[in-house]
């Protein structure tokens, strides 16, 4: 009997993580390398094993990385790795193992606490989760993941009552990707008897955490770390609460909102997919062993009488409270989010979700088995199955829907530097190269082209210095702030560009690129605004093709 007992869990385990690979990972063969992936990654794929073990040895005992190294590490170790095993496709293996090793912890955590229809529902709300749209993003999935891991490990070891471990392995995520660090407070909810002594724990729990952080936040202040030191006082205060209350809202809204833009954004892929998956999670939800029922009436009543409240089957009981556990881990998962909106919906912004997985989960499986429990002995039942599997169903099509983007997003950028390159061979380091935004193409989920950009050409050629021409994407209205002094200042409102390459760009040393045919065509001559004649760049000797070629041109270069 055990023997079969822990068979089902393996296959349903195996179940899950074969669907994640399919809603993100289906078409990763043709993923590539986007905004942050192309600071990191492309430097951790050339350097030897000694330079990497050298390199995250200074890296930790330095605490670069905003004082919470190991995030960073763990991108360019699994980075290594997986780029040495098997190309570009390897880091993504990596990623998705990691992932997938979260999903297993996660499910296990629902299979020592709940049923197995609930952990199984569980399970496909946290695979189908959508909120956070970047589970495929190398950056996070390399970076951000393992975070989520340790606090998983954390839980399993609190219930085991391995506590020192579990506060070992929790105080760990301070130095890695902080944002799930509170989810661990809710660790002495999962157990199955809230009494006062569970309560009484959860206070000293709590103040553990609390003293943790700001034990931490302490540290970081003392040692200079500027991205905790530029918080106010206000933004610190205010920034948590506001958050936990909008980011859970924006969560769940994504559980009504994805499944739309699915449908919206459907082609004969995602069509099909969500054809297929709405015959399969029919079947599948019409099979799971679930015989309790209950009536509206009695929980209507149970709401504002205890006798009724514990006349409720123990079902029932244990759902409420679990379902309480979800809501508890969800708003847990916005304390730490300073550096991002709450209500981020696409793109890598949409990390501000990513802590919220387990919460959504354990909350969407809650009111799929509350339904089917009310409608239970009933003809409402076939219904009930029906709308589940729909929505499940749709999620799966959206993943369709973020992997289109992937794909599309790594095509755009491929093609830019192509036909770019040709047109800005005799750049130098004097050079500045703006690129208009008219024709350019962009998807919703990842970034192409954008803010990343003036890093990209010092990795496409091996350039003799540091001195290395920077190619900028201008916004809409850049001629608006042209110097008269014949020069233009390159931020955030003339160009989609990061802090650290703000400078002011001076004319002839500017090659300006037009791209409102479609087309990439070098601008020549004079550039006329507002009666002004700014002097461009003539075409001069060929510096760029002297050069020899470095990781990313082959990687970003179409051959002909």
């Amino acid at each position: 009997m055990k023997f079969l007992k822990r068979s089902a869990v393996l296959l349903d385990f195996l179940f899950l993580a074969g669907l994640f690979w399919i809603v993100r990972y289906w078409h990763c063969l043709h993923f590539g390398l986007y905004e942050d992936d192309l600071t990191i990654i492309p430097d951790a794929f050339t350097r030897t094993f000694s330079s990497l073990i050298s390199f995250l040895f200074t890296y930790i005992t330095h605490l670069s990385g905003h004082a919470r190294p190991l995030s960073n590490s763990f991108i360019y170790f699994f980075s290594w790795t997986g780029w040495r095993l098997a190309g570009l496709w390897g880091p993504y293996l990596i990623g998705y193992l990691i992932t997938v090793i979260n999903l297993g912890l996660f499910f296990w955590l629902m299979r020592r606490v709940a049923s197995r229809p609930f952990a199984l529902l569980a399970g496909l709300g946290y695979i189908l989760y959508s909120a956070d749209t970047t589970q495929a993003f190398l950056t996070h999935s390399l970076g951000l993941q393992p975070s989520i891991t340790l606090i998983l490990l954390a839980l399993h070891c609190y219930l085991s009552n391995k506590r020192a471990l579990a506060y070992v392995l929790v105080f760990a995520v301070l130095f890695s990707y902080e944002l799930p660090f509170f989810l661990f407070a809710a660790a002495p909810l999962f157990k199955k008897t809230w009494n006062r002594a569970m309560w009484k724990e959860l206070l000293w729990h709590c103040v553990i955490l609390a003293a943790m952080a700001g034990g931490i936040y302490a540290f970081r202040i003392l040692i200079g770390e500027k991205r905790v030191g530029g918080i106010g006082l206000k933004e610190l205060i205010l920034t948590p609460p506001l958050h936990m209350l909008e980011g859970p809202l924006v969560n769940l809204g994504m559980f009504l909102y994805r499944p739309y833009q699915a449908l919206r954004a459907a082609n004969f892929e995602t069509g099909l997919a969500i054809l297929l998956a709405v015959a399969f999670f029919t079947w599948l939800i019409s099979r799971l062993p679930v015989t309790t029922q209950v009536k509206a009436g009695d929980l209507w009543r149970a709401l504002r009488d205890p006798a009724a409240r514990a006349r409720l089957p123990e079902e029932v009981k244990s759902l409420g409270r679990i379902a309480a556990v979800g809501l508890t881990m969800l708003v847990l998962a916005y304390p730490l989010t300073f550096t991002v909106r709450a209500y981020a919906i696409s793109g890598r912004d949409t990390r501000v979700h990513a802590a919220g997985v387990a919460g959504a989960a354990l909350l969407a499986a809650s009111v799929a088995l509350s339904l089917i429990y009310l409608t239970n002995g009933s003809i409402w039942r076939r219904l009930v199955n029906l709308l589940i599997a729909l929505e499940l169903a749709l999620l799966v099509g959206y993943g369709f829907v973020i992997q289109r983007d992937y794909v599309l997003a790594w095509q755009y950028q491929r093609q830019f530097w192509t036909e770019l390159l040709p047109l800005i061979q005799d750049a130098d380091s004097k050079t500045y190269v703006l690129v208009t935004s008219d024709g350019l193409k962009d998807t919703q989920q990842i970034d192409a082209n954008t803010w990343n950009l003036p890093n990209i050409l010092g990795q496409l050629y091996d350039f003799p210095s540091s001195s290395v021409p920077r190619v900028f994407r201008l916004r809409s209205g850049w001629q608006d702030h042209l110097d008269k002094s014949a020069s233009i200042f390159i931020s955030g409102v003339t160009s989609y560009v990061a802090p650290d390459f703000y400078e002011k760009a001076d004319f002839p040393n500017i090659i300006l690129i037009d791209t409102r045919s479609g087309k990439m065509v070098r601008h020549t001559g004079t550039l006329d605004v507002d009666g002004i004649a700014y002097s461009i760049k003539k075409t001069s000797e060929p510096v760029l093709s002297a050069l020899g070629h470095d990781l990313l041109y082959d990687l970003m270069i179409v051959r002909p």
